[in-house]
């Protein structure tokens, strides 16, 4: 497994586990979606966040990139990001529906499986706007 298949995996976990405890123990738990969306989005233009920095204490390979330009796991990560942000944000501060976190669910659900079958629907829009593959 890679770095950032390994990165996928863990933010689709945590994000659908924190909204199953928003939803079922205590709203602040969306708080922790938001945080996971954030590190999402910031992680995709610095490269790091915590959890790359213990992928690869663990040994996990990190894919070589040579491509000019941003590549498809950081535009997916962008994607990711900013339509967790945006939802949580939405519902935590706007007052706008508990349902739009059904939109936060499936990206949680995407990076999740992503990370085993190494595709989801979001990796194929990044590419056709211009994100290319790393090597």
């Amino acid at each position: 497994m890679t770095v950032s298949a390994a990165l996928r995996l863990m933010a689709g976990t945590v994000v659908l586990i924190s909204l199953a405890l928003g939803t079922y123990i205590n709203p602040n738990w969306y708080y922790l979606t938001g945080f996971v969306g954030l590190n999402l989005l910031q992680s995709a233009f610095t490269g790091w966040c915590p959890a790359i920095t213990i992928f690869k204490k663990l040994g996990l390979k990190q894919e070589s990139c040579n491509v000019a330009g941003m590549n498809v796991n950081q535009g997916l990560h962008i994607m990711a990001g900013t339509i967790i942000l945006v939802t949580v944000i939405a519902v935590l501060f706007f007052n706008i529906t508990l349902m739009l976190l059904a939109v936060t669910a499936v990206v949680g659900a995407s990076l999740l499986q992503s990370a085993f079958s190494g595709w989801c629907p979001s990796m194929s829009i990044v590419r056709f706007v211009g994100f290319k593959d790393a090597n």
